[in-house]
């Protein structure tokens, strides 16, 4: 497979380099989805007629491998000039000198550096050097059916904003519509598959309870504390105990989730702004702009802030690269305004960019205007930015995926994680 995969790799450049062209090779899942796929199609058109000295290759992979597609060609030489992550590997691709230092190319466009929201510059920094730059900057909100709310004889004016009314409306919600004594209609979305998209729909239940991955000085697992194993309960329970999710969680993963939600499968799940634009391309009947809607995280008990996790979308240059400039151009128009509002027109994503996210084209939007204000009305909170983390992380979906398969009990699964991470923390 890694010798098929390195010989389309040189196909790829070969065919570039046959046009009199600099070929720039960029890598994102975003490629394999729509309708972001339209959007990137009109980048390639719109780079090219800027830059006709320049070929643009677009190179989709999934998002559950992109990371070890980066890692593999990195190893080889031969990593896409540009590729896409969310924050989590970023720490680990700078600590294996993957990621071009892009400091010098944003020394020549202070203004341009300036512009960027410095939370989320902050997490592609290290050694006051600048290895990637962020995109969309977006946080979890409780999506929901309204009319599957109606169905049901709930408001949709008034979603649930305590976990206890989240069960309550999620019973409910979780409805047998054919007779044969089976539910059809399940009131949440729980997902527990093997991919990263599993902490941005767990971790609002679990920092929500107060659980935290680590201890505050890091040296530590912190999954053996009262308040971790209650968040843990709490989001695994939806499956095992209030069975208010679909059966077999282990195998359901995000795009799953979403197809069942586009369906009127599930009543409820967690997404962000560019959940209602996927859901109507999956099922064009949906209207999300009737049927769709937007709330707060429901809060542990009433008077807590809700927690949230957030999505950072970072975009790196290879250290690899061997046209350095031409892919900085490739990369820079990315950031631009003209491209940041074409990705918002397919998308409707809150920027990282200050000036386009609180703009009135984001502000006024009906979803993406309500995640960049829920920014500021939620705890927004991340995972640690270490490069442990993907280890722990796997712990962690491990112990998710042995509770609501019923292998293990849901104490016992965050002991046994607790250990695997002491063990990772310790070496």
């Amino acid at each position: 497979m890694r010798r098929f995969l390195l010989l389309v790799v040189a196909l790829l450049v070969t065919a570039g380099l046959a046009f009199g062209k600099t070929p720039i090779r960029v890598q994102s899942w975003h490629l394999g989805e729509f309708p972001w796929r339209d959007a990137w199609n009109e980048f390639e058109k719109a780079v090219e007629a800027k830059y006709p000295d320049i070929d643009v290759q677009l190179d989709p992979v999934t998002y559950a491998n992109k990371e070890q597609v980066f890692t593999t060609q990195s190893e080889a030489g031969i990593a896409a000039d540009i590729a896409h992550f969310t924050y989590r590997p970023i720490s680990v691709f700078i600590e294996k000198g993957y990621l071009m230092d892009l400091t010098p190319f944003l020394a020549r466009e202070p203004a341009f550096k300036a512009g960027f929201l410095p939370g989320p510059l902050s997490m592609a920094s290290q050694g006051g050097k600048v290895y990637a730059l962020p995109d969309d900057f977006d946080i979890i909100v409780l999506v929901y059916n309204k009319k599957l709310f109606r169905a049901a004889g709930l408001d949709p004016n008034r979603p649930p904003a305590t976990w206890d009314e989240f069960v309550d409306y999620a019973r409910k919600l979780t409805r047998d519509l054919n007779g044969d004594g089976n539910p059809d209609q399940w009131g949440y979305g729980l997902i527990a598959k093997r991919e990263e998209g599993l902490f941005m729909r767990l971790n609002p239940w679990f920092w929500g309870a107060g659980g935290d991955y680590l201890t505050p000085d890091g040296k530590h697992s912190a999954l053996n504390t009262p308040q971790a194993l209650e968040g843990f309960r709490f989001y695994t329970d939806l499956a095992t105990v209030y069975k208010v999710a679909p059966p077999g969680a282990a195998d359901i993963g995000v795009q799953d989730n979403r197809v069942l939600f586009a369906n009127n499968k599930v009543a409820m799940i967690v997404g962000t702004a560019w959940t209602p634009p996927i859901i109507d391309r999956i099922n064009p009947n949906f209207n999300s702009a009737e049927n769709l809607a937007m709330a707060p995280m429901p809060a542990k008990v009433l008077g807590n802030k809700p927690v949230s996790s957030a999505f950072i979308s970072m975009r790196v240059i290879s250290a690899k690269t061997k046209h350095p400039e031409e892919a900085w151009k490739v990369y820079r128009y990315i950031y631009s305004q003209e491209n940041q509002e074409r990705w918002f027109r397919y998308m409707h994503l809150p920027s990282s960019i200050a000036a386009i996210r609180s703009s009135p084209m984001t502000m006024n939007d009906l979803f993406a205007g309500t995640v960049a204000r829920a920014a500021d009305s939620h705890d927004v909170m991340y995972e640690p930015l270490i490069p442990e983390w993907l280890e722990i992380g796997d712990a962690m979906i491990t112990a998710v995926q042995e509770t609501v398969s019923g292998t293990k009990p849901a104490e016992k699964a965050l002991t046994d994680a607790h250990r695997r991470v002491e063990g990772i923390i310790a070496r």
